[in-house]
C-alpha cells in the first residue's frame, strides 16, 4: 500500500495521524461548520509553515452530493474560480450522513442505504495543512478500483500507484503509477470514480489547480498538493451513471456542437503549401471519399506567428478562394493557433503590448514573461486581464480577414515551453529548492513558463498554470458564440474541469502502435466522464509510421470516436485513406460512411448530453453496472449511447474473436441476426478488415439511421436524406428511441428551444398489431424543405409474424399507408418502406398489423 513519503520541515518529520483537533462545531440545516486547531503534542511539527487554525465547511449540496471545504480562515489562499456552476443547496432527504470526530479531527460521509463509507478523513491517518503542502487520504476501508485522474495514457482501471496531475506537454508516456518519473500530460482533471467489490460506485472531485499527486491504493485515494485549499466533492452514486450525472451538474454540461463537426476530418503536420492542401482535397474527390473538414497545422503560418498566413506558400487571395470553394462543397477549414505569440514586431504582439495583456515576468514586472516555442521567443496571454478576451477576438478577426475558418484548434496551451522557465532569467524565485515538496519530483519550471510569472490580479503561474487551456478555450468560445454568433467548434490540447462547457479536445500526440489503438478507448472514456463529449485520438497515430493493417483497424475504430480526425507528423509516412492502396481506401470509405449512417443517432445523443450531461461513447459497465466481466474487458467493447455496442478489432492479424457481451438480447445491427451467447456470455464476432466494424443492437431500443449515407460526400448533404427507424423490441415487445432535429449551427438553440425532440415508442397492442408512437417532447424546429423530411422505412428485428398493412392515426383519424412490406420468417426480419406519408416530425401513431 502506498503511503505519503516522509516530508522534512525545519529538520523535523511529520508523524502519522491527524494533528488537528476540532474545537468548535455547529450543525446547520444545509451542513456543518467547524474549526480545528493544530495539536503540536501529537506528532506535530513546530513550524511556521503549518497552518495552525483551519475552518471546515461541509455543505449538503443535494441528496447525492456533499462538499467538504477546508481552508485557512486568517489568510486568503488561492481558490480556483469559475469552474463550478452557481447552485443553492437542495432541501430534500439526503442519501448520506456526515459524522465529525473532534479529537483527533475526522470527517466521514456514509451512504445511508448500505452504511458504506464514501469519504473518510480518518483520525488515525496522516493529514497536513501547510503553506506549500497539503495532504489528506480518503480512506474507504474496503477494496476499490479507481478510474479517472487525468490526463495520462494508462489502463482504464488505474493500477495502485502515484499519479502526478499538472498540465504538461509530454508525448504520451505510458503511466502505470510508478514513482520513478512523472508521466502526467496535457490536462489536469482531478476527478475519479471508485468501484467496490459489490460494483457500487462513488466519486470524488478535488477543485484545486496546484501541482499535485494522487495516491491510488487498494482501499483509498490520497492527494498531496502544493497550494490552495481542500475543496472536495463527494458523489454518492451508487451507479456510474449517478456519479457522472452529479459531476456534470456541478461543472456544467458539454457545449452544443455544430452538426458538421461529427463528420470526417483530415490533417497533417507537413501540408506545407496551398498546392499540397489542394492535392489532398482533390484526392478525396478522386476516390469518392467523404470529407467534412480540412485542417492546417503550423505550416500555414508566416514564420510560425499566430494569426498570420504565409504569403508565398499560401498566397492570400488564392487561399481565401480555396476555402470559399470548400464551403461551396459543404466542407470546412480549421487552422491551428498556438498559445505562444511570437515576441516580434508584428500586429498580434504589438497589440498585446498596447493592451497590456501578457503574463508578466517576475524579474522585470513591467515586461512580459518570455518562453520559447516554434517562432522562438514567445509571450502568453494573461486570461485574467480585463482586456484579454477583447484582444483575442481582435486577433482572431485578423486571421478571419485573411481567410474564413469554421473552428479553432488550440495547441501548446498547457502552456508548453521549449525551455525551463523564462528566456532571460533562471527560475530562482520558485523552484525545487524553494518548494517544500515537488509532486512527481520533476521541477515545476521544466518545459513550462516560470512558476513565479504573475497574472493581473496578483496570482502567479504557480497557482494558475493548469488553467491556461481552460481559460483560452473560454475566450475562444466567446469569439464564436458572441462575436460570430455561431456554435463553437474548438479542439484544445489542454483542459481542466468545466472545459466541456466551452470547448472540446483531442488526446494529443499519440503513437502509430497497436497499444495506442486500445489506449484511445480509455482516453475517450475518461474525458466523456470529465464532461468533454467531442473527443478523439489521432487516427492511425501521430508519431512513428503506421502500417496498412493498423491504419485499417484504426479507421474502423476512429470513425466511431465522437471526433474523427486522421492526423500525423511531418516525419511519418503518409496515412491518408489512399496512402496504402485500394484496401485502405475500401476500409476507409466503409468506415466513414458507417458513421454517416449513424450521424443522426450520434448528433441526437450528443445533443442530449448538452441538455442533461452523461456519456455517449462509454464503457458497457455504465449501462450494466452489475456485470464484473465488463470491467475485466472494458476496452474490448464500448457502448454508443443506449442502444449500440461495438467490438473493435484491437489485435494484429485477427479476423474474429470470441467476444464478451452484457447479459441481454442482442442483434447484429446491420442485418438483424440474433446473437446467441454461451454460458460465459460470449459469442464469436467476425471482424472483417475490409468490412464494417462489428456493431450490435440492444433489444428495447429504436435507432434512427440516415438513408443516403452511402452516396453523399459531406454532412451538409447528408441532412437532406430521409430516415430509417431500426426497431429491436425486447422480451416485452417494447422499444424506445429518440431523434433531435435543429439547424445544426445556431447558438441559442437550447435556451430558446429551437429544436424538435422526437420520442419513438414501440409496444404490443394486441396479438395482431403493434403500435409505434411518434411524440414531440419539444417542437421548436421544423426541418427545412428536404431536410430529414420523411421516415422512409421501418426495420424490425425479432419480427416473428408477417405484417400485411400499416395504418397511421393522427388526431383520432385513421389513414391507410401505402407501403412495401418484406418479411423474412427465418431471420425474423421485417422491412416496411413507405411511399411518403410520414414526416420526420409528425405527431402520430403507426399501427403495424400482422397475419395471424
Amino acid at each position: 500500500s502506498l503511503t505519503f513519503a516522509s516530508v522534512k520541515l525545519e529538520n523535523k518529520v511529520q508523524g502519522s495521524g491527524n494533528p488537528y483537533d476540532i474545537v468548535e462545531v455547529n450543525y446547520m440545516q444545509y451542513g456543518i461548520i467547524a474549526q480545528a486547531k493544530y495539536h503540536l503534542g501529537r506528532g506535530g511539527i513546530d513550524s511556521p509553515d503549518i497552518i495552525q487554525k483551519i475552518n471546515i465547511t461541509i455543505t449538503y449540496d443535494n441528496p447525492n452530493r456533499v462538499r467538504v471545504k477546508i481552508f485557512d480562515p486568517d489568510n486568503k489562499r488561492w481558490e480556483v474560480p469559475g469552474v463550478v456552476l452557481h447552485y443553492s443547496p437542495l432541501d430534500s432527504p439526503l442519501s448520506y450522513k456526515v459524522d465529525v470526530n473532534e479529537s483527533p479531527m475526522g470527517i466521514k460521509v456514509t451512504r445511508k442505504s448500505d452504511d458504506k463509507v464514501m469519504f473518510n478523513i480518518d483520525p488515525s491517518d496522516d493529514f497536513l495543512f501547510a503553506n506549500q503542502e497539503i495532504r489528506f487520504l480518503n480512506n474507504l476501508g474496503y477494496n476499490i478500483k479507481v478510474i479517472g485522474l487525468g490526463e495520462r495514457v494508462t489502463s482504464y482501471i488505474l493500477r495502485p500507484g502515484q499519479y502526478t496531475l499538472w498540465a504538461r506537454d509530454r508525448t504520451s508516456p505510458i503511466d502505470y503509477g510508478k514513482p520513478d518519473e512523472p508521466k502526467n500530460m496535457y490536462s489536469m482533471q482531478p476527478m475519479y470514480a471508485a468501484i467496490d467489490d459489490s460494483l457500487d460506485v462513488t466519486g470524488g472531485f478535488l477543485l484545486n489547480s496546484n501541482m499535485m499527486e494522487a495516491y491510488v491504493n487498494s482501499q483509498s485515494v490520497g492527494f498531496r498538493f502544493v497550494g490552495g485549499i481542500i475543496d472536495y466533492w463527494v458523489f454518492t452514486g451508487p451507479s456510474m451513471a449517478d456519479v457522472v450525472d452529479e459531476y456534470h451538474k456541478l461543472i456544467g454540461t458539454p457545449t452544443l456542437i455544430p452538426y458538421w463537426s461529427l463528420g470526417w476530418h483530415q490533417c497533417r503536420y507537413g501540408y506545407h503549401s496551398l498546392d499540397k492542401l489542394k492535392n489532398v482535397t482533390n484526392d478525396y474527390m478522386k476516390y469518392n471519399l467523404p470529407l467534412d473538414v480540412m485542417w492546417s497545422d503550423i505550416d500555414y503560418m508566416y514564420q510560425y506567428r499566430d494569426f498570420t498566413l504565409d504569403p508565398e506558400r499560401y498566397p492570400h487571395d488564392q487561399f481565401a478562394s480555396w476555402v470559399h470553394g470548400l464551403h461551396n462543397l459543404g466542407k470546412h477549414f480549421v487552422p491551428i493557433t498556438d498559445a505562444g505569440v511570437a515576441q516580434q514586431n508584428y500586429k498580434s504582439y504589438n497589440d498585446g503590448v498596447e493592451m497590456d495583456v501578457w503574463i508578466k515576468s517576475p524579474y522585470e514586472p513591467s515586461q512580459p514573461a518570455c518562453g520559447k516555442v516554434w517562432p522562438g521567443r514567445a509571450v502568453f496571454v494573461d486570461w485574467t486581464h480585463p482586456n484579454s478576451t477583447t484582444y483575442w477576438i481582435n486577433q482572431m478577426d485578423v486571421l478571419s480577414n485573411l481567410t474564413f475558418f469554421s473552428g479553432s484548434w488550440l495547441d501548446m496551451n498547457e502552456v508548453s515551453n521549449f525551455i525551463n522557465g523564462d528566456c532571460d532569467h533562471n527560475p530562482t524565485l520558485i523552484n525545487n529548492t524553494t518548494m517544500t515538496y515537488t509532486p512527481g519530483g520533476q521541477g515545476i519550471n521544466t518545459k513550462s513558463l516560470d512558476a513565479a510569472a504573475t497574472h493581473y490580479y496578483g496570482h502567479d503561474e504557480y497557482n494558475m498554470h493548469s488553467l491556461f487551456g481552460f481559460l483560452e478555450s473560454k475566450a475562444t468560445n466567446k469569439y464564436f458564440t458572441q462575436h460570430k454568433r455561431t456554435r463553437p467548434f474548438i479542439i484544445s490540447r489542454s483542459s481542466y474541469p468545466g472545459h466541456g462547457r466551452y470547448a472540446s479536445k483531442w488526446l494529443g500526440d499519440n503513437y502509430s502502435e497497436w497499444s495506442f489503438l486500445e489506449y484511445s478507448i480509455t482516453g475517450i472514456y475518461n474525458f466523456q466522464m470529465f464532461g468533454i463529449h467531442l473527443i478523439g485520438a489521432d487516427i492511425c497515430g501521430f508519431l512513428g509510421n503506421t502500417t496498412q493493417e493498423l491504419c485499417q483497424r484504426w479507421m474502423q475504430l476512429g470513425t466511431l470516436y465522437p471526433f474523427s480526425r486522421n492526423h500525423n507528423d511531418i516525419h511519418s509516412v503518409s496515412q491518408e485513406p489512399w496512402a496504402f492502396g485500394r484496401d485502405l481506401i475500401t476500409t476507409s470509405n466503409e468506415a466513414i460512411r458507417n458513421k454517416y449512417l449513424l450521424s443522426l443517432y450520434y448528433y441526437s445523443g450528443m445533443f442530449r448530453l448538452s441538455l442533461e450531461g452523461g456519456m455517449f461513447f462509454r464503457p458497457a459497465f455504465y449501462d450494466y453496472g452489475r456485470d464484473k466481466g465488463l470491467l475485466a474487458t472494458a476496452t474490448e467493447h464500448f457502448m454508443l449511447g443506449d442502444a449500440l455496442i461495438v467490438h473493435p478489432c484491437l489485435w494484429e492479424g485477427m479476423s474474429g474473436r470470441n467476444s464478451y457481451f452484457p447479459y441481454d438480447i442482442w442483434y447484429n445491427f446491420y442485418n438483424g441476426s440474433y446473437v446467441q451467447l454461451d454460458w460465459k456470455q460470449r459469442s464469436y464476432v467476425d471482424m472483417p478488415i475490409l468490412g464494417k466494424v462489428p456493431i450490435h443492437m440492444r433489444a428495447g431500443y429504436i435507432v434512427p439511421t440516415v438513408d443516403e449515407y452511402n452516396s453523399v460526400l459531406n454532412m451538409r448533404d447528408l441532412r437532406k436524406s430521409n430516415i430509417t427507424l431500426v426497431v429491436a423490441p425486447n422480451g416485452s415487445s417494447q422499444a424506445e428511441g429518440f431523434a433531435i432535429f435543429d439547424d445544426g449551427l445556431s447558438v441559442d438553440t437550447m435556451d430558446k428551444h429551437l429544436y424538435t425532440y422526437m420520442e419513438y415508442s414501440w409496444s404490443r397492442h394486441n396479438s395482431t398489431s403493434d403500435y409505434l408512437v411518434f411524440n414531440q417532447k419539444v417542437g421548436g424546429y421544423k426541418p427545412m424543405n428536404g431536410e430529414h423530411e420523411y421516415i422512409s422505412t421501418i426495420v424490425i428485428y425479432g419480427c416473428d409474424k408477417g405484417p400485411y398493412s400499416v395504418q397511421k392515426i393522427v388526431a383520432g383519424k385513421v389513414f391507410n399507408l401505402r407501403s412495401n412490406i418484406y418479411w423474412n420468417p427465418e431471420r425474423e426480419l421485417c422491412h416496411i418502406t413507405f411511399f411518403g406519408g410520414i414526416k420526420s416530425y409528425d405527431i402520430a401513431t403507426l399501427v403495424v398489423n400482422y397475419y395471424i
